[in-house]
């Protein structure tokens, strides 16, 4: 688990899996774009340059939740992530 302001890729993919099944994600340069339905959240960071382990990029809460609130599954996302609440 990541330190408490932050969530690791891995863990938001699982949340995603979880929350937004069917959901996609596509690897743009410096960000994903993630799309649930006929939501999109066009930039979840993809870490810092130099620091793109997979699965171990941490991102900031804030940004995390407001991808859970525009993909419209942020009751669920606080559920699976304790981080979010």
């Amino acid at each position: 688990m990541s330190s408490t302001g932050t969530v690791t890729l891995r863990e938001i993919w699982d949340m995603l899996d979880q929350c937004a099944p069917g959901h996609a994600r596509d690897a743009k340069t410096h960000h994903w774009r993630v799309t649930f339905g006929d939501r999109i959240f066009p930039t979840l960071p993809s870490g810092e340059h130099g620091a793109r382990k997979p699965g171990q990029v941490e991102i900031q809460v804030g940004v995390v939740k407001k991808m859970a609130r525009e993909l419209g599954i942020l009751e669920c996302a606080k559920r699976t992530l304790p981080q979010l609440r």
